[in-house]
Parts: C-alpha cells; sequence; structure tokens
C-alpha cells in the first residue's frame, strides 16, 4: 500500500550522485500528500547500502499540507549503486522504503515517484522543492514548495547546535558499533548503541582531537549522549575539549581525580562554558542509555585510597566500563593496572569475561597481567598507541602475556589505524581495521578467519 494511502509522508524524490563528484549534493525529498500537517519530529531518513547513514529531524519540525522537506547533508552519504532509502517516524515504525536506486552519471536527474504515490519511479531532470515531472497530486494547483531556508541540513552551527541531529546509520535494536580511534599515543574510543545513542570515551592528545572530529564525521554525528574522561592524563583529555566545543555534548563522567595541567583546566572550561553536566562514577554505577545494552562501571573503587589528587594513581583509578549487548561484551580498562586488577579479580572475577579487551596503559607492562586476562579471556585484544612512542609501548612482557592466554587475535591502532567492531549481539561480530586492512569475522563468537584484503 502506498504510503500516501494512510496519510503518511511520502519520499518523493531521491538525488544521487557519483562518489567524489560532489560535496554533500545528495538530497532525499520528503512530501505531505494529505490534508493535516504532520509532525515529523524524531523521524529519520537512512541509507542502507554499503556505509549507511541517518538524518533524524529535530523536534518540533512539521510538514504542512502538500508540502515538501529536503533532507541532506554536507558529506557523501549515499550509496550510488543499489541504494535503499527508508524513512521512519520517531516510534521507529518503518513508513516508506524506496529503491534500489543508481545513478552513475554526474547530472542534475534525480528518481522521482510517479503520480498518485504509486511505487513506479521515473529518472528525470532535478525538481527538487517542487512538483514532479508528472504532478504528484490531482489538484491543479502545484503543491506548495518550501522555499530554500527551510531546507533540512546537518551541518552544525557554530554554537554547536543545529536544526537536525544527525546519527549513524543503525536502525534500533540491530548493530552495536565501537570504533577504537587511531590518535596516535593516547586513547578514543566511540561506543554506538543500538538505539543510536552515542559515547565517547576519551578522545587522546589535543594535537590529535581531528582525528576525533573525522571519526564522529564519518559516523554522521553531531551529538554524544555521553562523554567519559577515564582519568586527568592529557593524552586522554586533551582531544576531548574540541569535541565539546564542536558538538553538543549531554553529560560529562570522570574519575573524581583532580590535575593541576593546563589540559585539565581547559576541559574543565570547556565543560563549564558549554554548562554540561559533571559527574565522576564509581565501581557499581552504571551507564542508562540504551535498555538493550549494560554499561557497567567496575572502576574506580568507591573510594579513592589515595585522594583524588595522588598523581601516582591516576592511572590505576581509572574508570573501566564493562558492555553487553546479549552475547556480546567488552571490556575497555582505560589506564588501569595490575593493582586495581587485582581487586576486580578479587570480587568481581566471574563478571570480567569478555569477548574483546582493550588492554590497559597502552599496552605497557603495569597492566595485562596474566592473572586478569586469564580472568578475562578475550578472544580478541586491541591496544591503542603511536609508533615509535617514546615509553616502549607495547612492553614485550604485555605482550607476552597476551599471547600465552590463548588470545587469538591482536590488533593494534599504531599498526592496523582505526579499528571498527560491529555485532547484533548474537551472531557474531566482524572488526574492520582502517590502515592494514586486515577483516575479522566471529560467527556465534567462535574466532573463525583473519583475512588480510
Amino acid at each position: 500500500m502506498p504510503a500516501s494511502a494512510a496519510n503518511e509522508i511520502l519520499i518523493n524524490e531521491v538525488e544521487l550522485n557519483p562518489p567524489g563528484t560532489d560535496s554533500g549534493a545528495e538530497k532525499v525529498e520528503l512530501y505531505n500528500p494529505s490534508s493535516s500537517t504532520i509532525d515529523v519530529s524524531g523521524w529519520t531518513v537512512s541509507s542502507t547500502a554499503g556505509s549507511t547513514a541517518s538524518v533524524v529531524i529535530s523536534e518540533g519540525t512539521t510538514l504542512p499540507p502538500q508540502s515538501y522537506v529536503i533532507v541532506g547533508r554536507n558529506s557523501q552519504w549515499l550509496d550510488n549503486g543499489g541504494e535503499v532509502i527508508e524513512l521512519r517516524n520517531n516510534s521507529g515504525t518503518l513508513t516508506d522504503s524506496v529503491g534500489p536506486f543508481s545513478d552513475e552519471e554526474n547530472g542534475n536527474a534525480t528518481w522521482q515517484r510517479s503520480p498518485n504515490g504509486d511505487d513506479n519511479w521515473v529518472f528525470s531532470s532535478n525538481t527538487l522543492g517542487a512538483s514532479n515531472s508528472a504532478t504528484l497530486v490531482s489538484d491543479p494547483q502545484s503543491p506548495l514548495a518550501l522555499p530554500p531556508e527551510q531546507t533540512i541540513q546537518s551541518e552544525p552551527s557554530p554554537s554547536g547546535n543545529s536544526s537536525v541531529e544527525v546519527t549513524p546509520g543503525i536502525q534500533p535494536s540491530q548493530n552495536l558499533t565501537i570504533a577504537f580511534v587511531d590518535v596516535e599515543q593516547g586513547e578514543a574510543i566511540l561506543v554506538i548503541l543500538p538505539n543510536t545513542k552515542t559515547l565517547l570515551i576519551d578522545g587522546g592528545e589535543r594535537e590529535n582531537s581531528d582525528k576525533v572530529l573525522a571519526t564522529l564525521r564519518e559516523h554522521g554525528l553531531s551529538h554524544i549522549d555521553a562523554m567519559v574522561a577515564t582519568h586527568p592524563h592529557a593524552d586522554h583529555i586533551g582531544g576531548l575539549i574540541d569535541v565539546i566545543k564542536n558538538l553538543d555534548v549531554g553529560q560529562v563522567l570522570d574519575s573524581g581525580q583532580v590535575h593541576t595541567t593546563q589540559t585539565f583546566e581547559d576541559f574543565l572550561d570547556a565543560i563549564e562554558m558549554k554548562q554540561i553536566p559533571l559527574k565522576s562514577v564509581r565501581e557499581g554505577d552504571s551507564i542508562n542509555l540504551d535498555a538493550t545494552v549494560e554499561i557497567d562501571v567496575l572502576n574506580p573503587s568507591v573510594s579513592l585510597p589515595g585522594g583524588a589528587f595522588n598523581e601516582a594513581e591516576f592511572n590505576d583509578n581509572s574508570v573501566v566500563l564493562k558492555l553487553t549487548y546479549r552475547e556480546f561484551s567488552v571490556l575497555l580498562t582505560g589506564d588501569m593496572e595490575e593493582t586495581n586488577e587485582e581487586r576486580l579479580i578479587s570480587e568481581n572475577g566471574t563478571t570480567l569475561d569478555a569477548d574483546v579487551l582493550k588492554a590497559g596503559h597502552h599496552g605497557s607492562r603495569t597492566s595485562s597481567s596474566s592473572p586478569f586476562l586469564n580472568a578475562v579471556t578475550p578472544e580478541v585484544v586491541i591496544i591503542s598507541l603511536g609508533a615509535g612512542n617514546t615509553y616502549g609501548h607495547p612492553h614485550q612482557e604485555a605482550l607476552d602475556r597476551i599471547s600465552t592466554a590463548g588470545t587469538e587475535h591482536l590488533f593494534r591502532t599504531d599498526i592496523d589505524g582505526t579499528i571498527t567492531l560491529t555485532t547484533n549481539g548474537s551472531s557474531g561480530y566482524s572488526i574492520v581495521t582502517k590502515n592494514s586492512g586486515k577483516t575479522v569475522d566471529v560467527p556465534k563468537f567462535e574466532m573463525v578467519c583473519c583475512s588480510p584484503q
């Protein structure tokens, strides 16, 4: 049944362009064929082919009767071969789905829906914002086109606010995506939850904040729901400053430890300037962003034995998170060292088991002890570090312990670049690396292949 029969919004016209030939010129036109104004707040327009992406329409957006609105992004977001586009309302219900469409020509032609909302399409000259080549409605008066200033775009304004929240191209209750960003000698982890909410854990050195921002743009993000600063060292919080300045951030969580460096002061100033809620977390807390994913805080302990200003314990008192999505789990340890590894074994030994472990402290010999690795039993270990760093990371002792523990695959950002993990939580997970071209598929959570490309 065509969407118009249910007085819903239609996907009415689609503009595709070959990759590299445009600068965000790809657009999707929505049309309201009914006689009533429809509130489209929170509705999503999503691509499904190749690298998926969605645009989420902001609160307060309405579409008058027989009016158009154009949804676009300032970057390539629609694949140009076999692209299917879905429209969902704010409850996640599929309202319209069109395609597959292809466009190999760098021209102005678009795919346009035929009269009366039927699922017949023509490829003809661009009519975005106006009636199609064949009039959609029987009324002889052309439908009202929204003026250019009402075109929806996803580019944030300089203040960090935007009319549209752009979210990753995953549908609710589908995929958990974790990107271990290559920020050289530092650490930054982006988590995109199945309901499209986002968690950013650390941001590397400030000089590498562009790498974090680039990753966020690649995933179409202009909002971070929760930001975690595992501890106050510059190689973990520096890059967060520019993220705060350039994006909307819902809340910041930290370890409660206090540093005297200029980087730490700039971090606090950025939070205060944007009036972002700041809270310290402790063992036993949880981060509730998605009902399908448990995000448990395992460290630091309820009290900081050396106090908040004890720099010698900054690493060991890092915020440690365990994410569990259905049958999949990952342990993210910040720079935690052996002392608190031992504490977690004694207090939570049975809960440490995880499919994937992000090794502590960039592969230092002070972390990833044998007892801890034996408690976690990871199939995959990921180390975040920079090539040729002055600390000698990763230390051979840590690498030997990881190997002895039976870990099947080791990934390193200094070799592999940004490492992206995707899972639906039930049928396995996949890992793709940006620099080395390695791919790992883990069906039913049993490592079976690793094939360089």
